[in-house]
Order: structure tokens, then C-alpha cells, then sequence
């Protein structure tokens, strides 16, 4: 017995150690769900270009006459076939709720299915789903999308015919249904849920029944809306009744975070990519008033996102809002800049999501140099490390907005600064930046970057103050390590006494003609750096440990009061005059 416990002990660590690895692969191993919505479109605009809007459906209630135990053969559609893909299967009313309006849910179960495995659709497993329609899933997306048209309202559960793969059709509504007197119509407001790979009565499938009924919504007020737009909103809905996430959808974007948001693909990168843009959206500009008025206005795409913000009272557009959700996507950090920069919806629990971001390039050693090309309405993310000092990291985002445009983008960097160039240049590409460090300063974000930087001016950055500044002249860059350093000093110290305010102000008067007089000049651009040498110093060396502010504070007002008065006698020495 005891010859045999080592062996036993050996055994059971294995299993401990082994039991998260075997979790995770069979997590890993689970089909991600799409939605079929997005692979019925083109059908969808053929039927709309053929019969137009008018033989939809009228509402009349009861017009099937719907009983439990009514036993009716469906259209539905194989997503597998290579041709005829529409076919009649038989489905079994099983459960009838009444709606606050006057009609009914009704739910009904392919009997194949039912045969197969009765324990799936048993009458909890029903009623569950009937409550969160009726309570939760309706008057929840009514308020963010719309009324839904009137009349009864079927849910078919059922095996949904898919090609395989990694990925199953989790549900789908197929707009043919909403119109009477046309092939293949089951002439009835439904959706079809998987009840195969998907389970019923899951939060899943829940989350998938949020989905497919938000379609349902859409297409009866813009039948022509563009796929990213509505498979955002359709991902929002998922979210907004209380369903959470879809990890699988989160991580694929996270781990390819270059993806398109406009330019439809139908992989899961894609689903990622709309639905944390609608959810950046709500959570930023206007929540359920704005997706309402996006679903209600007849605009398509982004003309109909701007249309909805406009008609909001908010002074906004797409592209705004684009080039700070890249930002979030990368940072996730909403202590900073008003929380413009992050999400308020929780990641916990998904590993690869905003905040922690596949990156595009990392450059850890200089100098350096590279290129990229940039997606419709997509970013890259270059990372620089090992800058030194007290931002040592820089994450620059090169996006792109336009639809049809894949612009190229070149970079070169050194220690302490970086240069950042396009190749066919357009007025659709912009870059923004991120600073960072390891030793507590916070993040700094670095807007509006000049996509062709000349070696002598910068942008004016998020800190404000705006122009052509002395230091980031004398340093070649506004993204210079040194000048980021004297940034969040000014931020963190300066503006937060009047002293520091008022040496600002005279700065800001006096710093742009110097600025310029500087660039024009290397021997000045060298002297303005020694003399900046000690500032940038004792700023970094206050950033680290801020109880040294004290004295090391008030030589700092001296130094810099100096070097603006010796600047502007030296250019007065050049023959310049001070404006």
C-alpha cells in the first residue's frame, strides 16, 4: 500500500495541473456562433429589388390560428447547399404566451429534433424562453431599436443546416418571410434558433434570440441598411438585455484588432469589430436615443449614424468617434481625458479584449524603421519600447477612413523621437498615439499626429497649448520622450497652481515665434536642449518620486524663466524681433 501512494500522489497532481489545461482546450474546442442574417443579404436586396415592400404582411391577429400541438411544415434555409437551398421541414407548436398587445408568442419545435432529444425542449426550458421575450428581450430592444411591427411572433427551434467548420449559424431571420404571395414565405414574423449545436434555454441562446430580433426591428424600418451597421446593432442587442458578451467575437477582434469595421467578411473578426464600435457608441454618444434614431433614419452606413447623431443635438460624426475607439481598443483606460478612452462595460474574464490588444508591430531596439498598410476603416498599432526615462513605451495608431482606400504608411524611429510618413498620402489617413511608462506617470495621448512630420514640428498633442512649441523644436518632435516628460509635468503640476499658470501663460505668449526662430537654427536647436537638459531631469526625477517637488520645484520655475529670457535676447541678438 504504501509502495503504491507516491504513484497516487504523482496521479493526482497531474489531474490538478492538467484539469485547467484540459477546461480551457475543451472550451477551445467549442464552435463560435455567427448569425445566417448577414448570408441572406444579397437574397434579401434581389427580393426587395423585385418585389419592393409591397406584399409585406398584415397584422391581423390569429390568422394561422395557432394551438399547441398544431403540427405545420416550414420554409427554411440550408446554408450548406450549393444550390435549392430552401426545403420544408415539419415543426410542432409547443408553446403559445400572450403578449401586452394582444397577440401571441409562438413557439414551435422541429418534431426531428424533438424525437432526437425531447429532454432539450421540455416545458421549463419553454417557459423560460416565452418569459424572456416577453419580459426582457421585447421591451428592452423597443426601447434601444424601435417597435416591432405588429401581428403574432414565431420562434422555430430547430436544427439549423450549416457548412461546419469552427463556427455553426446560432439563428437567422430571413426577411422572405416578412411578405405573403412569394415563394419560399412562411408569411409570418419569425426568427429561427439552433437547437442542435446551440442549446435552448441557454444565455447563449438567449443572446442569439436578442440578435436575430433585433433584424427582425431593423428591417421593418431600413430594409437596406449595410451589414457591419446592423450586425453591430444586433451584437449591441445581445449586450443591452443582459446577456453579456460574445467572447468568442471579443477575443477574434482583439487578436486582429486591424479589421475592417465597415468592409463586411462574415468571420468572427468582423462580428468583434462592429459590435464594441455600437458599444463604444451607446456608451459615449446618447445612448438608446442614439441607436433608435440610427435603426429609424433612412440614411445608410455611416451617413446614417451621422444623420441619427446630428438629428441628437450631437456635434459628432463617425470619424470622431473612430480615431478614440482605436485609442480604447488599445489603452481601455477611462482615468483619463474624461473617460473618452475607455469602455465602461466590463472585459473580466476574456483575455484578449480592449486594453489588451494584439499588437501589429512591436520595435524594441534603434534605430528602426518599417511599413504597413492600412485597412478600410481600420488601424494598426506600432509599438516602440526601451525609450528610456519616464515614458519608455509609445504605441502610434495609423488609421485609415475611408471605404475603399488601403493606404501604405513607412516609420522611422530613434531614441527619443520618431518620424511617421505615408506613402500616397490621403486626406483619409490620421495616426494617433499613446505614452506610456513603467514607473506610474499616467498614459498620455498624443492626437491629431501629422501623418508627413517634418524634423522641426509636432502636433500640438492632447495637453493643449497648440503650435510649434521651443521643446518639441529643439527636440525635432512633439513625440520626443523629453517632450511628453515636460508635458506631464505641466498637466500634473504647473496648471494645478497659479504660480505654474501664470509662467504657462507667458510661455504660451512668448514660445511660438521662438519656436519657429529655434527651428531654422542647429546651433540653437543643441543649445535649447543642454539648457532643457536639467528641466527635463528634474521634471522626470519629480514624476518618480513627487514628495521631491519642494525645492527641486522652484529651481525648475527658475530654469525655465531663464531659458525664455536668454531665447529671446539671443534671436534679438540674430536681429530677430519678438512679436
Amino acid at each position: 500500500m504504501k509502495k503504491n501512494l507516491p504513484l497516487g500522489l504523482i496521479l493526482s497532481a497531474i489531474l490538478v495541473f492538467t484539469s485547467g489545461w484540459v477546461e480551457s482546450l475543451s472550451a477551445a474546442s467549442e464552435k463560435a456562433p455567427i448569425s445566417g442574417t448577414p448570408i441572406l443579404r444579397e437574397k434579401k436586396l434581389r427580393f426587395l429589388r423585385d418585389y419592393g415592400v409591397g406584399t409585406r404582411i398584415k397584422p391581423e391577429k390569429g390568422v394561422f390560428a395557432d394551438l399547441v400541438g398544431d403540427t405545420r411544415l416550414f420554409w427554411a434555409f440550408d446554408f450548406g447547399a450549393a444550390s435549392n437551398p430552401y426545403y420544408q421541414t415539419s415543426a410542432t407548436c409547443r408553446r403559445i404566451e400572450p403578449l401586452i398587445s394582444g397577440f401571441f408568442l409562438n413557439i414551435y419545435v422541429e418534431d426531428e429534433g424533438y424525437a432526437r432529444d425531447p429532454s432539450r425542449f421540455t416545458s421549463t426550458i419553454l417557459d423560460s424562453i416565452a418569459n424572456e421575450y416577453k419580459n426582457v428581450i421585447l421591451p428592452t430592444e423597443t426601447a434601444f431599436f424601435g417597435t416591432p411591427p405588429t401581428g403574432d411572433f414565431t420562434i422555430l427551434l430547430m436544427d439549423i443546416k450549416d457548412s461546419g467548420g469552427g463556427t455553426f449559424v446560432s439563428g437567422y431571420f430571413d426577411s422572405r418571410n416578412e411578405n405573403s404571395g412569394v415563394a419560399n414565405s412562411n408569411n409570418r414574423h419569425m426568427i429561427y434558433l439552433d437547437s442542435k449545436e446551440g442549446t435552448p434555454g441557454s444565455t447563449s441562446s438567449f443572446g442569439t434570440l436578442a440578435h436575430e430580433f433585433q433584424h427582425f426591428i431593423h428591417y421593418n424600418y431600413d430594409p437596406f441598411e449595410e451589414t457591419w451597421v446592423e450586425e453591430g446593432l444586433s451584437g449591441l442587442a445581445r449586450y443591452v438585455c443582459g446577456y453579456g458578451h460574445q467572447p468568442s467575437h471579443v477575443t477574434a477582434f482583439s487578436q486582429a484588432p486591424t479589421t475592417s469595421l465597415t468592409n463586411w467578411q462574415d468571420d468572427l473578426a468582423n462580428y468583434g469589430a462592429t459590435y464594441l464600435f455600437m458599444l463604444f457608441l451607446v456608451e459615449k454618444y446618447g445612448g438608446a436615443g442614439t441607436t433608435k434614431a440610427i435603426v429609424a433614419n433612412g440614411g445608410r452606413g455611416i451617413a446614417g449614424i451621422n444623420n441619427a447623431l446630428f438629428a441628437r443635438g450631437l456635434l459628432v460624426e463617425v470619424n470622431d468617434i473612430f480615431k478614440n475607439w482605436v485609442v480604447a481598443n488599445y489603452l481601455n483606460d477611462s482615468s483619463i481625458s474624461g473617460g473618452i478612452y475607455g469602455y465602461s462595460a466590463s472585459f473580466s474574464g476574456i483575455p484578449h479584449s480592449p486594453g489588451n490588444i494584439t499588437l501589429t508591430t512591436t520595435v524594441s531596439s534603434y534605430p528602426a524603421s518599417g511599413d504597413g498598410t492600412l485597412n478600410q476603416y481600420g488601424a494598426d498599432y506600432v509599438e516602440f519600447t526601451n525609450l528610456g526615462g519616464t515614458y519608455n513605451i509609445f504605441v502610434v495608431i495609423p488609421y485609415n477612413l475611408s471605404d475603399s482606400a488601403t493606404p501604405s504608411y513607412s516609420y522611422s524611429a530613434w531614441l527619443g523621437s520618431l518620424i511617421l510618413d505615408v506613402g500616397s498620402c490621403s486626406s483619409t489617413v490620421r495616426a494617433e498615439g499613446v505614452r506610456q511608462g513603467t514607473s506610474g506617470p499616467t498614459p498620455s495621448v498624443e492626437t491629431n499626429i501629422p501623418i508627413s512630420m517634418s524634423s522641426s514640428c509636432g502636433g500640438s498633442g492632447s495637453g493643449g497649448g497648440g503650435g510649434c512649441f521651443i521643446a518639441t523644436s529643439a527636440y525635432g518632435s512633439s513625440l520626443a520622450e523629453e517632450v511628453f516628460t515636460l508635458r506631464e509635468f505641466r498637466d500634473r503640476y504647473l496648471l494645478t497652481h497659479l504660480p505654474g499658470r501664470i509662467l504657462m501663460k507667458v510661455y504660451y505668449r512668448l514660445s511660438p515665434p521662438l519656436a519657429d526662430f529655434i527651428s531654422l537654427h542647429d546651433d540653437l536647436r543643441f543649445l535649447t536642449r543642454v539648457a532643457f537638459y536639467p528641466i527635463v531631469g528634474l521634471s522626470r526625477s519629480i514624476l518618480q518620486t513627487p514628495q521631491e517637488m519642494g525645492f527641486c520645484g522652484m529651481g525648475l520655475f527658475l530654469l525655465f524663466g531663464l531659458i525664455l529670457i536668454g531665447h529671446r535676447n539671443m534671436k534679438r541678438g540674430r536681429g530677430g524681433r519678438l512679436k
